[in-house]
């Protein structure tokens, strides 16, 4: 069954069981990368939002032999487990001084993100780019990031530099820096065996990496933005090192070492992104090098 075949079919049967007052749409989403997924959100009469369900991976169960009835089920679910308690008063993101306080910043590819980035204000960096997002906090809906458009910066009357000032000084206060050795940050996932490998590894070769996120895990790559946060890692690893972006979460940082080729950095690089990585999680193909002299990021050509 082809994918707008399961879609169209799954909307009409959660429309029949939802019922005449509740509306229930399909639309496209743009994530990361380009990625496009179909968000339905199921929306009765006197509710302003509702969770958005994305059918992808319900069409992938299917595909794996789950009955459209079963799916159904499931996605009725979801829904009743992300419905707010009652309706999100969105009138305060009109006011900037309401939300200038969890402006914060993420890093996205510019060339993957090139039809986004034309709506969106962004700063460039490298071959990546900088946006901004609205880090929400609500009692009824969780928490979340809402991405900034142009059409919100006209609506505040600001600009990308404001928006870029603000998330220099909230994204760090909002969602401190995360910064670990790659035995630590591996503690749980693999075995004690593993780890004293990797740790022996480590040692005989003098090759010390290290995970660098934020405390949610979530965009944590653009921790390497944070002020002082490079300093701070050189002089924990001993001098200058190699920035490897393993995913739009974190990055792995690979102290310098002079057998260490750009080549044979992206190769390992592009290995992860193709064999370890969803598409909307890749951030580039990529290796930098933090100078722990100049205090300065740099491409690894």
């Amino acid at each position: 069954m082809r994918l707008e075949k399961f879609i169209n079919m799954v909307q009409a049967r959660v429309q029949d069981v939802a019922g005449a007052d509740a509306c229930v749409q399909v639309q496209e989403v743009r994530k990361n990368n380009n990625v496009l997924l179909h968000g339905m959100s199921i929306l009765r009469k006197g509710q302003n939002v509702s969770p958005t369900i994305y059918l992808d991976s319900f069409y992938e169960m299917m595909e794996e032999g789950m009955d459209v009835e079963h799916i159904v089920k499931r996605i009725l679910e979801v829904y009743v487990k992300g419905l707010p308690k009652g309706n999100v008063d969105m009138e305060f993101f009109k006011d900037f001084d309401s939300v200038k306080d969890r402006v914060v910043f993420r890093l996205v590819n510019r060339e993957k993100n090139r039809e986004l980035l034309r709506e969106v204000p962004h700063v460039e960096f490298f071959d990546l780019a900088i946006c901004f997002c609205y880090s929400y906090e609500n009692p009824e809906i969780g928490e979340g990031m809402i991405l900034i458009h142009d059409t919100h910066v006209e609506m505040w009357k600001t600009c990308h530099r404001e928006l870029m000032r603000l998330a220099e000084h909230n994204t760090p206060r909002l969602m401190p820096g995360w910064l670990c050795s790659m035995d630590s940050a591996l503690k749980g996932v693999l075995d004690e065996e593993a780890l004293d490998q990797l740790r022996q590894m480590q040692k005989e070769t003098g090759k010390y990496m290290y995970v660098l996120s934020n405390d949610r895990r979530c965009h944590g790559a653009a921790a390497i933005l944070y002020p002082g946060m490079l300093e701070r890692a050189a002089r924990q690893m001993g001098g200058s090192f190699y920035i490897l972006p393993s995913s739009i979460h974190e990055v792995i940082l690979l102290r310098d070492e002079s057998s260490d080729g750009g080549d044979r950095l992206h190769e390992m690089i592009e290995d992860i992104n193709i064999n370890q990585l969803r598409e909307e999680e890749v951030l580039s193909d990529y290796a930098y090098r933090y100078d722990a002299v100049t205090g300065k990021v740099e491409e690894i050509l």
